[in-house]
């Protein structure tokens, strides 16, 4: 009985609160949007959406109680209205989770307890419920045991404050209007006014913390547009992990995109423009194929971070010898410089395992004539000839790269050991592929992170076969990667790709790192310092941002410690699959010849 047993703990109930939750949120508007990512599918049922629809018109600021459904399924319902931010209508916060019954309670047994916290009698209690008192006085005694509470009037409020309270109501019970779940049941049967103490306004009135808004330059306009996709469901997951998780410091986190084409100066300062008006915590972005300092400048003028992931080894340099201006401007991914050094071990790694041996260690390159976008940079044909390769021509490319005759030609004219192939818009750079493999020379294809795109190898199709590939920041093949690959598919619908994805989710749990060790989240001196201190282990790897430049190291060439810096990938394309085959500890497959190499 309830005679001052002490109330059991979660653990030994068993309570439905341990499994994890399925979030939502309906907006004003009506839109109802999913939150989580891996919670319970209840959360989208038509019957909770419902109570949600209805809850603000009960005027109260939150309920909790528990729903049994029709395959019996007993699942705990969470509904909040947060207070408006800067007068905008209330929206509606829902979590469902699933369990066993809560204290070992059945089903009758919470029927009993809900129209309890009612205030009802006994007797009232077995007329709703079509039985006699003197049942319904056991059903109360072994309740009050199980809850651990000594009186009918404690086990009471025990229900309202845990949520153990049903939905629907037992029998249409019009007597709980004073509680939240009997107004919502009210409601929701069709009563088109409740009492009138039953909606009142709250006398507590709560302090609305506005979001941390996140402003993402993302390039959706223009040839990069599936890459500038990929940045935003990256980030967009995220956000959406981090929410559930409660935000920062009871602030949710809010992502606002502003559209660019990176290739496009026109595009990218009239995004930046609009960045400026807006109310933002920092700024998050990929790389742009045009001049990068105003947009760094611009970003100067705002005071608010910027991280990106442009590779630049400009930005890198403007950033170490002007840290009083571009001190608020991070670099997540290595330098682009990375990428030829990255070449170089991987042959040499062939080599030594005699799995590729070029007559000619002679190198073809050929990339876009923009802007810090060489493969070869200052000092790099030195590199090259110390590692024993010979460059063997140069061919810088011009938009809209849709003829490769010049570059096939050369090709099958010279026959260079490998083609170091820059970074071009994914759709032609797939048409390259499609026409090399049609008539191949005895070379191997080095692709600088174009493949990291899907799009690539759906355009490419199985000419892509053997390809190989690199990227300063791409996601590893561990575990973390693999979860973030999951979660990512069961969000949006597609797996990612290898590059931006990750990187954009990276970016977000990044400055939520920051934020999270700041006195005053989203204030940008604190941010800035916390940003230059702090090490995270995302899925794109290891990040550090008070290296040089403010720019995240290349492991092992920039910082031989793997925990402090990320280790530029290499990948082949094998069975129609992008597989990481250098460097070691990160490969997962082993490279080998590609077909026309086998066949020459």
């Amino acid at each position: 009985m309830g005679n001052g047993t002490p109330r059991p703990t979660r653990r030994e109930t068993g309570s439905a609160r341990g499994s994890r939750p399925g979030v939502a949120r309906l907006d004003p508007g009506g839109t109802y949007e999913r939150l989580d990512v891996n919670g319970c599918d209840l959360v989208l049922c038509d019957r909770v959406r419902r109570w949600a629809a209805l809850m603000p018109a009960t005027g109260r600021a939150s309920v909790s109680f528990v729903w049994i459904g029709d395959e019996g399924e007993w699942a705990h319902v969470d509904l909040a209205v947060p207070p408006p931010v800067d007068g905008e209508d209330a929206s509606v916060t829902v979590a469902v989770r699933t369990g066993g019954p809560p204290y070992g309670l059945t089903a009758r047994e919470l029927d009993v307890l809900t129209l309890l916290a009612g205030g009802l009698t006994n007797t009232a209690v077995a007329h709703y419920l079509g039985t006699s008192p003197r049942t319904v006085g056991k059903q109360v005694e072994a309740l009050l045991d199980k809850l651990g509470q000594p009186s009918r009037s404690a086990a009471a409020a025990f229900a309202v404050d845990s949520g153990l309270l049903r939905l629907p109501v037992p029998a249409g019970c019009a007597e709980l209007s004073a509680l939240t779940v009997g107004m919502l049941d009210a409601l929701d049967r069709g009563q088109e006014r409740l009492p009138r103490f039953a909606g009142a306004p709250r006398t507590i009135r709560s302090y609305a913390l506005k979001p941390l808004t996140v402003g993402l330059m993302a390039p959706l306009l223009g040839d990069y547009g599936t890459d500038g996709l990929e940045l935003r469901r990256g980030a967009e997951l995220a956000v959406a992990e981090l929410n559930t998780l409660g935000g920062l410091s009871g602030r949710r986190l809010r992502l606002e995109t502003f559209a660019l084409d990176n290739q496009d100066a026109d595009s990218i300062d009239a995004a930046f423009d609009a960045a400026g008006d807006g109310d933002l915590a920092a700024l998050v972005g990929a790389y742009l194929l045009v001049d990068e300092r105003p947009s760094y400048e611009r970003t100067a003028e705002y005071g608010i971070p910027y991280l990106n992931v442009g590779s630049s080894d400009l930005q890198a340099a403007w950033v170490d010898s002007e840290p009083s201006r571009f001190g608020n401007v991070f670099q997540a991914g290595p330098r682009r410089s990375n990428y030829l050094r990255g070449f170089l071990h991987f042959a040499d790694e062939a080599a030594a395992a005699r799995v590729w041996r070029p007559e000619k260690r002679t190198v073809g390159i050929v990339e876009p004539a923009l802007t810090d976008s060489e493969i070869l940079p200052g000092g790099g044909a030195e590199l090259v000839e110390a590692a024993g390769w010979h460059v063997e021509f140069r061919l810088r490319t011009e938009a809209p790269y849709d003829d490769w005759s010049q570059v096939l030609a050369l090709l099958r004219r010279t026959s260079p050991g490998a083609l170091l192939l820059g970074n071009h818009p994914p759709a032609e750079m797939a048409a390259f592929q499609r026409a090399f493999a049609a008539d191949p020379a005895p070379t191997l294809i080095y692709n600088v992170y174009t493949p990291s795109n899907p799009v690539y190898l759906a355009d490419a199709g199985p000419a892509a076969e053997g390809v190989v590939w690199a990227s300063v920041t791409g996601r590893y093949g561990d575990a973390k990667g693999a979860a973030f690959a999951r979660a990512y598919t069961r969000l949006h619908g597609s797996a990612p790709g290898h590059g931006l994805a990750g990187a954009g989710y990276d970016q977000l749990h990044i400055l939520a790192r920051a934020w999270s060790t700041a006195q005053h989240p989203g204030r940008p001196d604190e941010t800035v310092t916390a940003l230059r201190h702090l090490v995270h282990r995302g899925v794109n790897g290891a990040y550090f941002l008070g290296a040089q430049g403010q720019t995240n190291a290349a492991y092992p060439d920039e910082n031989p410690d793997p925990s402090l810096a990320q280790a530029p990938l290499v990948y082949q394309v094998q069975g129609g699959v992008s597989r990481p085959v250098h460097p070691a500890p990160y490969a997962r497959a082993a490279f080998r010849l590609p077909p026309w190499l086998r066949e020459a």
